[in-house]
């Protein structure tokens, strides 16, 4: 048996590998499954000197290819030494992902700062500003970068600055064990594999190698499914062929129903358009979840949302200001009186078409493509169907009452969610979501369907919420739209009465988290102070 050769690696060392293209990443159905406070408990450890586990590396030739690995993509050259991971992906991903971000990275799990006042490290989406005394780890692992951080804030304090030092000092010197297998001895690699501790959350042994074998390198998406490939790490469940199609053509302009397989001029443009898309697409969907508060692609009423957002991030960056809140009002409102009235071809295009020059005029524009009404709109509590936008609708505004567990509840990766638990906070409405199970099931045993015998929750038997609710305490009661009354009528076994009351509460929380969303009867115009530009806006004609 091979002897595994044993090192110790530094995170600015494993930094300069991922640079070089020495570092490559197997490519896994979902390669990346650490979420933000993964990331932060590791950066924490390494900040007290804590063990963070191995990293188990394949020593074996490369070819020259596209990568990514976290945030860092790069032109890697053929490697006679390249490392493989075979296991510490996580680990190896978060490191690198956070260390080569910057300001404009989008993926939250990489945006981490080490709080100078409440010394502690966390994560904070792009549209958040950072507090001014909080140090981003990128920065932190950079010498030159952390001298001019600490320069442009005359403020800090000889106990910012020792703190600052520390976080530096933890970073740059933090040795992680290394086992090194060169040559082909798969079955070293293995046993190894299996003895060792890994930290956080892992990959199936059966997974990694078979990724080995299987597929070359984590690459820069050259078609379709690689692009989706990508995207499946956002937890935001799978965009269709044809949304990607739709989104690559809307980011280049002119008819985005033009043919696909003809639009190339060779492989290099290819690349490119996709890189941008997958970027465009980050941003799409941090503004559907952060702002919109439409936290999956299954609960999008309407797909072509997707290819216009994707064209505005493109030319505009993520939404800011103005321009989100009208953005925000365009997707609620599209999605309580329809999209799109002249079929889907003609309104993608048309909306495509609507992004240009500046970005609030252009969310204006698109404002003015909806056709009129909405004001008196209502939910359809039958709705409760997935394939249909007013059930999604009714799922999302059942969301905004912010439902809790009943029960407690295991996740697919067997972590323990407890009752009390807001469900949007953990993975079970994604898993749902991801499987094509309905994230819906009814209250009471009853032959009525509609959204007024439903609740958001993982599933149990037809009855379990009945004899569950009244355990349940009031405020975990009200967040599955069951008030007092309600609980009195299912007291006393007045099913009947007691949906039509809960129906009713339904109908208020829907439409209410409807109306905050698009805000019928608002001015959709632009902010005051720049009435006095010389934009005008107009709906430009379709080509």
């Amino acid at each position: 048996m091979t002897q595994p050769k044993v090192s110790r690696v530094a995170p600015p060392e494993l930094v300069a590998w991922a640079r070089s293209g020495r570092i490559r990443v197997p490519q896994f159905q979902r390669s990346y499954r650490w979420d933000s406070e993964d990331a932060e408990r590791l950066f924490d450890s390494i900040f007290r000197g804590y063990p963070i586990g191995n990293l188990l590396m394949w020593r074996k030739p490369a070819p020259a290819a596209e990568i990514s690995l976290g945030e860092l993509r790069l032109k890697a050259p053929e490697r006679s030494d390249a490392l493989w991971v075979v296991d510490g992906q996580q680990r190896l991903t978060s490191l690198i992902g956070a260390l080569t971000a910057s300001e404009e990275t989008v993926d939250r799990r990489f945006r981490i700062f080490f709080d100078l006042r409440d010394k502690k490290f966390l994560s904070a989406p792009h549209s958040k500003q950072p507090a001014d005394h909080w140090l981003p780890v990128w920065v932190a692992g950079d010498n030159r970068r952390l001298l001019a951080w600490q320069r442009e804030r005359n403020w800090l304090t000889d106990e910012d600055f020792d703190r600052c030092d520390a976080v530096a000092t933890a970073i740059r010197t933090y040795e992680i064990p290394m086992y090194e297998i060169e040559g082909d001895d798969e079955q070293a690699l293995r046993e190894i594999f299996d003895r060792m501790n890994t930290f956080g959350k892992t990959l199936k042994r059966a997974e990694i190698f078979q990724a080995l074998h299987s597929a070359p390198l984590d690459v820069q998406p050259s078609d379709l499914e690689a692009l989706r490939e990508r995207l499946r790490a956002l937890e935001f469940g799978d965009f269709t062929s044809q949304i990607l199609m739709q989104s690559v053509m809307a980011l280049r302009g002119g008819k985005v129903d033009r043919d696909f397989r003809q639009e190339f001029k060779d492989d290099e443009d290819l690349h490119s358009a996709f890189s941008a898309t997958e970027k465009a697409l980050r941003l799409v969907v941090e503004f559907l979840k952060a702002d919109a508060r439409i936290p999956h692609m299954r609960l999008l009423p309407y797909a072509l949302f997707v290819p216009v957002l994707a064209r505005f991030t493109h030319l505009f960056g993520r939404p800011q200001g103005r321009a989100t809140e009208l953005l925000r009002r365009w997707v609620w409102r599209g999605s309580a009186i329809g999209a799109a009235p002249q079929g889907n071809t003609v309104a993608l295009r048309r909306n495509a078409s609507a992004i240009e020059d500046d970005p609030v005029a252009s969310a204006g524009r698109l404002l003015g493509l909806l056709p009129p009404g909405g004001e008196q709109w209502q939910p359809d509590l039958a709705q409760t169907a997935l394939n249909r936008a007013q059930a999604k609708i009714n799922v999302l505004g059942l969301l905004s009452a912010h439902p809790v567990l009943l029960i407690n509840v295991r996740d697919a990766e067997e972590n323990l969610h407890a009752a009390g638990t807001r469900i949007e906070r953990t993975r079970l409405l994604t898993e749902l979501l991801d499987t094509g199970t309905s994230p819906l099931f009814p209250v009471v045993e009853s032959p009525d369907r509609t959204i007024g015998n439903r609740i958001v929750h993982p599933g149990f038997s037809v009855s379990a919420a009945a004899q569950l609710l009244p355990s349940a305490t009031p405020e975990t009661r009200r967040s599955h739209c069951v008030d007092d009354g309600c609980m009195e009528l299912l007291t006393q076994g007045r099913l009947d009465d007691f949906l039509r009351r809960r129906s009713e509460l339904v109908r208020k929380v829907i439409a209410d988290h409807v109306q905050s969303m698009a805000l019928w009867g608002f001015s959709d115009g632009p902010e005051p102070e720049s009435l006095f530009s010389d934009h005008l806006w107009g709906v430009p004609d379709a080509t």
